[in-house]
């Protein structure tokens, strides 16, 4: 008897904290001799301009190998399935449109299920009409009108750095922190995860600039509380810290810094526990057998909400400039 359920899905628009990967695998224990069971992932986010909704099947036949249902697009995927979304406020309904994910910019990674087609269901968020706070419903349904699979979730809103965006320059000094701040008044966002990435630009002697970006995970899962208010602090060392651990000493490569970004992503309660139940059964001490979290009526997976928030073109105080160019840490790797 051969089981194969969907083991990976990717968070969609750069995803993500969050979100721009959320992994797990999922172990379905069915007992019937063929059953299809819906298998559903998505977030709805406001900070994205299309949703992206992933509907296939968990299946299970006793005469084949998983390994060959996997390849075939028509075990995966629901025949004339309807997908839609309700603001559970006002009744309004609206359907997706199932696209090729893979014309959309996000092809399937490579692996044991068939990566084309590649079929995501998706509506502009401007048709959406997804507002912050409401409860929304996505139902799956077959052309008769039967209900597949159904669940709900409320959406993150909006939040706001504290500080302006772009604030005065930055300072990382040794012996103390900055601190990033944001307000949130919406009442969805149940955690956080805090990034930071390093804009430089490398000159190798001989050929043109060439512009990287050093990505810096700052905090994750950070618990909103019960305070409109959140804050999260970086060690100022820590900075140059990353960027030495990031960049080789080259000597005929010279480096300028060019600004900062720092990005804010929320996620609703679904997601941290999603992640929770997950991290609470792995490793050597986890338990045999590894659940899976999922709020997905008479299904699998998982369907909650997102939203970022990007400061960008943060730049540097001279001291800060002059610690990356003479600094214990950063001192061999050529800043100008």
């Amino acid at each position: 008897m051969y089981i194969c359920s969907m083991k990976r899905m990717a968070v969609f628009a750069g995803i993500l904290m969050m979100l721009t990967l959320v992994s797990c695998d999922n172990e379905l224990d069915l007992v019937s001799d063929w059953k299809e069971i819906p298998v559903v992932y998505g977030f709805l986010s406001r900070s994205d301009t299309a949703q992206y909704i992933r509907v296939e099947k968990a299946f299970l036949d006793p005469a084949t190998s998983a390994f060959v249902i996997a390849k075939n697009p028509d075990s995966l995927y629901f025949q004339d399935a309807i997908v839609q979304l309700e603001d559970m406020t006002t009744g309004n309904k609206v359907t997706l449109t199932r696209v090729d994910g893979n014309l959309e910019g996000y092809p399937r990674a490579a692996g044991v299920f068939a990566t084309s087609p590649n079929y995501l269901y998706k509506i502009r968020t401007e048709d959406a009409m997804i507002f912050p706070d409401r409860s929304y419903r996505l139902t799956v349904s077959d052309p008769a009108g039967r209900l597949i699979t159904s669940t709900t979730t409320n959406v993150v809103g909006d939040y706001t750095f504290t500080f302006s965006s772009p604030p005065e320059k930055i300072t990382f000094l040794y012996g103390s922190s900055v601190s990033i701040g944001w307000r949130s008044n919406e009442n969805t966002a149940f955690f956080y995860d805090v990034t930071m990435r390093v804009h430089i630009e490398e000159t190798q002697t001989g050929n043109p600039p060439v512009k990287k970006v050093l990505e810096w995970p700052i905090e994750k899962n950070i618990l909103r509380g019960t305070s409109k208010n959140i804050n999260t602090f970086v060690p100022g060392a820590a900075f140059y810290q990353f960027l030495s651990s990031q960049l080789d000493p080259l000597p005929n490569v010279s480096r300028e810094f060019q600004f900062i970004e720092i990005q804010v992503d929320a996620g609703g309660k679904e997601i941290y526990d999603f992640l929770s139940v997950g991290q609470a059964n792995s490793g050597i001490t986890g338990a045999e057998y590894v659940a899976s979290y999922s709020n997905i009526d008479n299904g699998f997976g998982l369907f909650s909400s997102r939203y970022s928030l990007v400061g960008k073109n943060f730049t540097l105080t001279d001291q800060s400039l002059d610690s990356l160019r003479n600094g214990i840490y950063t001192k061999d790797l050529n800043f100008n």
